[in-house]
């Protein structure tokens, strides 16, 4: 009956794009505020999940994909509300909403008994800082893709807008007259990176730690783990230009783009070509 209860964010996300085809600066306004709402109705439901089931095993997929959510959600919040950029919500927003739909259609996949035998505390730390590293290039890969057509239609002495008729009201909103910062975008983007990967490699260590644990080896060198390294890689790279040459601009955004893509590859390959390597049944 719990599992309902994903529809409500979720209901609230998508009526709230509703209002933006008034096309009037007030009904922005009240999307904000409605986004808002359903981000709070999103942690309410987060908590009554913990108090009542906990933080127990086996790990329910659709709990999973909910948490991620959620996650994701509070990260795009903080930082809307700290670089005061509240029309990220407008792109990461919909991202969300399919999460707590998938969340709800999910078939009831759980973790094999196997698997409680390694440390419980290590098992959750892994998943969440995994989570919050592949939540923060989450955001990095939506303000890379602005940051691109942004510039693209900066070439073309255009700005970026949600819709292209001349009479539409709600690109001033946005926009405030202008397009997007490509500077603070970019910075933003590497704000994401610079606090992301650091949970990410934790994150994999960690990983690897309770892979060897499940397989009783730390010596095969199973699919996903290449797959992690690689997108490690990438991002490693991606880092080290940004901080010791300076990489920005379009080609740090693309980067981000490709890491981010990789990633996605990377959950897919892991949860449904070879579910056990996450000991899932």
């Amino acid at each position: 009956m719990l599992k309902e209860l994903y529809l409500v964010p979720a209901a609230v996300y998508i009526f709230s794009y509703a209002l933006l085809l008034f096309k009037e600066k007030k009904t922005y306004k009240a999307f904000i505020s409605i986004i808002y709402t359903g981000f709070v109705l999103q942690t309410l439901i987060f908590f009554i999940f913990l108090i009542i089931k906990g933080l127990t095993l086996p790990v329910h997929i659709d709990r999973f994909v909910f948490f991620n959510a959620w996650i994701l959600m509070f990260i795009v919040v903080l930082f809307s509300l700290f670089y005061k950029v509240e029309y990220i919500l407008l792109y990461i927003t919909p991202l969300v909403a399919i999460n707590l739909l998938v969340g709800f259609f999910v078939p009831h996949i759980h973790l094999r008994p196997v698997i409680l035998n390694v440390d419980k505390a290590i098992l959750f730390t892994h998943i969440l800082l995994i989570l919050i590293g592949d939540s923060l290039f989450a955001l990095a890969f939506i303000v890379s893709l602005i940051y691109i057509f942004q510039e693209r239609k900066i070439k073309n002495k255009k700005n970026l807008k949600l819709f292209d008729k001349k009479d539409v009201q709600i690109s001033t909103a946005l926009h405030q007259g202008g397009g997007y910062n490509l500077e603070l975008l970019d910075n933003i983007n590497y704000q994401c990176l610079k606090i992301g990967f650091p949970f990410i490699t934790v994150g994999i260590i960690m990983g690897i730690y309770l892979s060897g644990t499940l397989f009783k080896t730390f010596i095969i060198i199973k699919p996903i783990e290449i797959i992690s390294l690689i997108t490690w890689l990438i991002y490693a790279v991606l880092l080290h230009e940004r901080m010791a040459k300076g990489m920005r601009g379009k080609r740090a955004a693309i980067f981000s783009v490709a890491g981010f893509l990789l990633i996605l590859f990377s959950l897919s390959f892991s949860f449904y070509l070879f579910p056990a390597f996450h000991g899932l049944k």
